[in-house]
């Protein structure tokens, strides 16, 4: 309901963020810091005593201060330190060491991250937090989403108003870096009024969020949700466990809903990739036109390298939805054909159909990549797709039978995006970028082993995407006339010839590239060898259009010996010129058997 909710009214929804959104990135909550507090201070009580990891903090200051309850508050006045001198003593529980760093600590959490996806699709536009940290806006530099900071009422007065600025983080017990910040129980019991007003001004106008926060100290943030007398848009308290006293009356004055998390990190992931859901549902796909139009912005510019893999990301969410509901078998009752029209053929140009829009953005985006800085985009993509395809039933399907030809179609989305690449790779021509998309992609596939026969972790695509292992059975249906070895030739042309032929300018020259890229492939093939790759597919290579052997001289070892980069093939195959040669020799041999000349 939460994400329902969120997504049908982008921007109205407040975030409260506690001490536990930063608990995942290793910044501890407020009792962390009390029990580190106290340790430094017994320790520098008794230095002759070593502490060790059985230290009870409660304990030691119920001995120490029996008419004080130990909180936060009691212990920064035990403390006796000015305001000055807490912060630099507070400070090092926020700013993280080199090692830290290194270590991936105190810095953003995943929770941080995705409130700024958040923020950047324009759900949440206000977060209120007790934090003292600069974690969220280290997120959102990250995104690159502009925001404004209020940590003190000095703010106020230069900032814009909440609903005209992207997004405001109201710190309302100020930042680390500053010596105006709010700790004990004294200052956490009243806002200044200009804070007081803003928050008003919050509670009343926007549903709230509230995660990470107990409410047990923070008296005047209490005060401030409470006085609020609008419920125009409800409250949901994400928690770990149960509420306190009162979060609880906070729950009921609002009439909220607590949602049970495992945590502020899965809780905000899962939230983000449901809104993205959401969107792919009530969305229509990009018009091509308007893809590549985008593309071609994206593509040369640094600061859109984000809204680049968006750009793909969307396509292949759109892809996955599909291919995720699919059965892994024909339902045993319906007809081979619908209107005379074969289901197989039915199933693979709704696929294709599917997949067309990416196979553009690959097309004209390595083409187009000239400065070579997006290869990992392009073969991220084509892994991406391989690892969608499904390799066993959902456990909400009730047609829980496997027919390997229906679930191999799972696969042609990805076999289609590695066609498109590996062609505009040739035609870039970068042999190198096309080894890469045929090696470097992989998932796992039960069905491939080793030479041994044992199954093995991953395969490549060169080996998950070989075609005369995915598509014998539909090829016979779609050219049932061809002969055998031909139909991928056909298979291939019926896809990729209208996306190409266009690119290179007419239909000879989309004949060239598609000999010269299947040629590659093959060479690919033959190197990679059994089990994975029994026969290097030479379709186009040695068939006609109209499926007979052709009868010219084979001349494309000569064109490959002229037109490719010797160093490109040697270090990519990781392999030798002798043996490179070897191979050409090979695939000639190969070809020549297969035909009359």
């Amino acid at each position: 309901m939460l994400a329902l909710s969120v997504h049908a009214n982008p921007g109205i929804y407040a975030l409260i963020a506690g001490s536990g959104i930063s608990f995942g990135a290793g910044v501890p909550t407020g009792w962390g810091v009390i029990q580190e507090l106290v340790r430094r201070m017994a320790s520098v009580a008794d230095p002759d005593t070593a502490l060790g990891t059985e230290f009870d903090a409660e304990k030691w200051w119920a001995e120490t201060f029996p008419s004080k309850e130990l909180g936060y508050d009691a212990v920064l006045e035990a403390c006796t330190l000015t305001p000055t001198e807490r912060r630099r003593f507070l400070e090092p529980f926020f700013v993280p060491t080199d090692e830290e760093l290194e270590a991936g600590t105190k810095t953003p959490a995943e929770a941080h991250r995705a409130i700024a996806r958040l923020v950047k699709r324009g759900s949440i536009k206000v977060i209120v937090t007790t934090n003292f940290d600069d974690l969220l806006e280290k997120a959102l530099d990250t995104q690159g989403v502009p925001y404004q900071v209020i940590s003190s009422s000095r703010d106020i007065a230069g900032a814009e108003p909440l609903r005209h600025n992207n997004c405001t983080i109201i710190k309302v017990h100020g930042d680390y870096r500053q010596t105006d910040q709010l700790n004990t129980r004294d200052e956490l019991a009243t806002y200044q009024q200009e804070i007081n007003d803003l928050l008003t001004v919050v509670f009343d106008e926007y549903g709230l969020i509230t995660c990470g926060w107990s409410a047990d100290w923070d008296a005047a943030l209490v005060d401030a949700i409470t006085r609020a007398t609008s419920r125009r848009y409800p409250m949901y308290w994400a928690n770990r466990g149960a509420l306190g006293v009162n979060a609880n009356r906070l729950v009921d004055h609002r009439r909220g809903t607590v949602v049970p998390i495992d945590g502020a990190d899965t809780f905000f992931g899962h939230l983000a990739d449901r809104l993205d859901v959401l969107d792919r549902m009530t969305s229509p796909p990009l018009t091509l036109d308007l893809a590549i139009g985008q593309l071609k912005r994206y593509l040369p510019d640094p600061a859109r390298r984000i809204d680049l893999r968006d750009l793909f990301d969307d396509e292949i969410q759109r892809i996955r939805t599909v291919l995720d509901s699919r059965s892994l078998s024909r339902d045993r009752n319906s007809p081979d054909e619908i209107d005379g029209v074969n289901v197989l053929q039915i199933e693979a140009d709704h696929l294709t159909d599917l997949t067309s829009t990416l196979m553009h953005l690959l097309a004209h985006g390595i083409t187009l990549d000239t400065t070579r800085e997006h290869d990992n985009l392009w073969i991220w993509v084509v892994e991406q797709l391989m690892r969608a395809c499904r390799q066993t039933p959902r456990a909400d399907d009730p047609n829980k039978a496997i027919s390997d030809t229906w679930k191999y179609l799972g696969y042609l989305p990805a076999w289609l995006a590695l066609q498109a690449a590996s062609f505009a790779a040739v035609l870039a021509k970068r042999d190198d970028l096309l080894i890469r998309l045929h090696f470097e992609p992989t998932t796992h596939d039960p069905e491939l082993r080793d030479p041994a026969g044992d199954r093995v972790a991953e395969s490549p695509a060169v080996a998950v995407l070989y075609e005369y292992r995915l598509f014998p059975d539909l090829t016979n249906t779609l050219f049932p006339r061809i002969k055998s070895q031909a139909r991928p030739y056909h298979f291939s042309d019926s896809k990729l010839q209208p996306l190409f032929e266009p690119i290179v300018g007419n239909k000879s020259a989309y004949l060239l590239l598609a000999e010269r890229t299947e040629y590659r492939k093959a060479l690919i093939q033959i190197h990679r060898g059994s089990p994975h790759c029994w026969l290097p597919v030479l379709s186009h290579t040695t068939y006609d259009g109209d499926g007979n052997f052709r009868t010219e001289p084979w001349r494309l070892t000569t064109d490959f010996d002229e037109h490719a980069s010797d160093l490109d093939w040697t270090t990519n195959l990781k392999t030798d010129k002798t043996k490179l040669q070897g191979l050409t020799i090979e695939l000639e041999a190969t070809a020549r058997s297969q035909k009359w000349w």
